[in-house]
């Protein structure tokens, strides 16, 4: 006697994988999918990047281990240009859980910093924003700090953010 599955439960069976199997297919791209091509001023200057946690250290040499230890999953990072003015990168850090972003953020420095209103919680420099959402870090950092900085890369951050 052999043990045939009806087409009804194999049916059901497939439809209970498929949010797996698409979950495990698309996540690097939903990541991605946080970097708008353009917004707010800002535009997208190269393709988005991706790290695993295992080849972090090629992109962030020296740093990786940091975040690989609070539970980074991946990394994309891209650059940006505001109204042709200046340019900044953008970097979306995964992690495991919410615990592992906000360790990570914690763990950092907040001296000369500001606190922002955007995701969980922001911190605002003069070139540099960073907050956490949720298991995300994002650190936007700005290569030339002008009297419109600040302001630019928090319209940046306030539309990545809405998109977690």
């Amino acid at each position: 006697m052999t043990n045939k599955i009806s087409r009804p439960a194999m049916w059901r069976i497939g439809l209970l994988l498929l949010p797996i199997l698409l979950t495990g297919c698309t996540r690097h791209h939903d990541l991605a999918m946080l970097l708008p091509q353009s917004a707010s001023g800002w535009t997208r200057l190269s393709d988005v990047r991706t790290f695993e946690a295992s080849d972090l250290w090629r992109y962030m040499d020296g740093a990786a281990d940091k975040y690989v230890a609070a539970g980074v999953q991946r990394t994309v990072t891209t650059d940006y240009r505001y109204q042709g003015r200046f340019d900044a990168v953008a970097d979306i850090h995964q992690f495991a859980s919410p615990e592992g972003a906000l360790s990570l953020m914690d763990s950092e420095s907040a001296d000369g910093s500001q606190p922002a209103q955007i995701g969980d919680a922001a911190r605002v420099f003069d070139q540099t924003l960073v907050f956490r959402r949720g298991p995300y870090l994002v650190r936007l950092v700005a290569y030339q700090d002008t009297p419109e900085t600040r302001k630019a890369l928090a319209a940046l951050a306030q539309v990545i953010a809405a998109k977690m």
